[in-house]
């Protein structure tokens, strides 16, 4: 069968459409997609000693009177979504238990909890709060479940975390030194064992910033600075 000429044409054009449609999707793929939108949400991560509630105590009345800061408040609101004492809750907060603690628990019965089930509470949480905007949440791996949020990791060398914590809690420099690696390995393995991530992972964080260097008031500018940036906040 001999094609004329009207069948060419037709062939041509498809041909030419189907290359164009092959080059717009390669450019397509090849423009990077627009970063996703940041909320009116700061989340602190920190090492123990560095300084992160009192930070946040300085971001949040120069951001605006609406801005409030959820620290031991997730405490309360997980025990009430799990509902069970407070008390249970702080026991595994920012920690693993150990197995000994937890077979006891088994033994005797009663409400408890592990590490997947504080995190079946602990992500409703967080997403519920950042819903309302206007939060900064203090520790509690929240930069894992809030990636839209605005990601800071506070960070010190460990002689001034260890000062800190003596100033703070009137400890001896061994007490301290001891508190400060045990409560940092704490967190490090919560944050292991409900979202399977390093703590220390720069990737998971906007910014990181070193309090013993930039200080306490410093610190809290840079972050103010990057929230009115990033957040749209004024």
């Amino acid at each position: 069968m001999r094609i004329g000429p009207e069948e060419k044409l037709i062939e041509q054009r498809v041909t030419e459409w189907v290359l164009k449609e092959r080059a717009r999707k390669e450019r397509a793929q090849s423009v990077p997609p627009p970063p996703k939108r940041i909320t009116q949400i700061i989340t602190i991560s920190r090492q123990y000693g560095a300084g992160g509630l009192t930070v946040a105590k300085l971001v949040a009345p120069q951001l605006g009177k609406d801005w409030t800061i959820w620290d031991t408040e997730i405490i309360e609101a997980i025990a009430k979504s799990a509902n069970v004492r407070e008390q249970i809750v702080r026991e595994l907060d920012e920690k693993t238990k150990s197995w000994v603690t937890q077979m006891v628990q088994n033994m005797v019965g009663g409400p408890h909890m592990d590490a997947q089930s504080y995190k079946q509470h602990l992500a409703p949480v967080l997403l519920a709060v950042a819903q309302q905007g206007k939060k900064i949440i203090v520790g509690r791996g929240a930069n894992f479940v809030l990636q839209h949020a605005l990601n800071v990791r506070l960070e010190a060398s460990q002689g001034f975390r260890v000062s800190e914590t003596m100033r703070r809690l009137n400890l001896g420099p061994d007490e301290a030194l001891d508190l400060t690696k045990r409560l940092e390995k704490e967190r490090q393995d919560f944050c292991k064992a409900v979202f399977g991530r390093d703590i220390n992972e720069t990737s998971a964080y906007h910014m990181v910033l070193q309090t013993d260097k930039l200080g306490y008031d410093t610190t809290a500018a840079i972050i103010v600075t990057a929230s009115r940036r990033l957040l749209e906040v004024h």
